[in-house]
């Protein structure tokens, strides 16, 4: 039998997936430190450590939103796969029992969905919500100017008055994070253990593009 390999994911999806993926891992780490500088060194070397970290942060999250809007991009505008259609939210949530019922080991199979299942279109959904709030509560509590243009926080004083103060906008921010490290470790683990249960290289096809086909036709891409 001929092993096949059917090409799951371009170069451009590719790219957009790991350049946010570095975005996220600096503003982790530099997030920590911000929030409790850990890092060894006097008064002024302290200050400059704090400088770059505060600027690697805020160039992450912008690279993070530019990733965003790309990915909103490619999923409508795509010649590769266009796959915004998978995303829906009223089809995703109606086939959410499906999905929860063979994770849950209540049920041997699930429903054949072209790309995303309906647990992955809805946290991807969630994912770019949480992006969008926390680059408000990040623009909310930084001091200068956002590309030269907008003036911050004062652009964005209505996000620490909803949160009810910049004190709590702070830690909202700060549990935000905390949220995508949790949901992205569980990504991260279905991902793997999807790949290694169906023997399909779906962990792997991230870094080469290329998904195993096992069994059945191939999926074509939408148009």
């Amino acid at each position: 039998m001929t092993t096949q390999y059917e090409y799951w994911w371009s170069v451009g999806y590719r790219i957009d997936h790991w350049l946010r993926v570095a975005a996220l891992v600096v503003l982790t780490f530099t997030g920590f430190y911000i929030h409790w500088p850990f890092l060894p060194g006097g008064t002024e070397g302290g200050f400059a450590v704090m400088g770059w970290m505060r600027f690697a942060h805020f160039v992450s999250a912008y690279i993070l939103m530019l990733g965003l809007i790309v990915r909103i991009y490619l999923a409508f505008r795509s010649t590769f796969d266009a796959d915004w259609r998978d995303f829906g939210l009223v089809r995703n949530l109606r086939n959410i029992p499906d999905i929860l019922l063979y994770y849950l080991f209540l049920t041997d199979t699930h429903k054949e969905y072209r790309r995303y299942n309906p647990l992955q279109a809805l946290t991807y959904w969630f994912w770019a919500l949480l992006i969008i709030f926390m680059a408000l509560t990040g623009l909310a509590l930084y001091r200068g100017t956002v590309f030269g243009l907008i003036q911050a926080p004062d652009a964005f004083e209505w996000v620490n008055t909803v949160l009810g103060g910049r004190s709590y906008t702070r830690i909202w921010h700060f549990l935000g994070m905390w949220v995508f490290l949790i949901t992205i470790s569980i990504h991260v683990y279905m991902a793997a253990s999807v790949g290694l249960i169906q023997r399909d290289h779906t962990f792997r096809s991230m870094f080469t593009g290329y998904k195993l086909k096992v069994g059945g036709k191939p999926e074509k891409a939408a148009e």
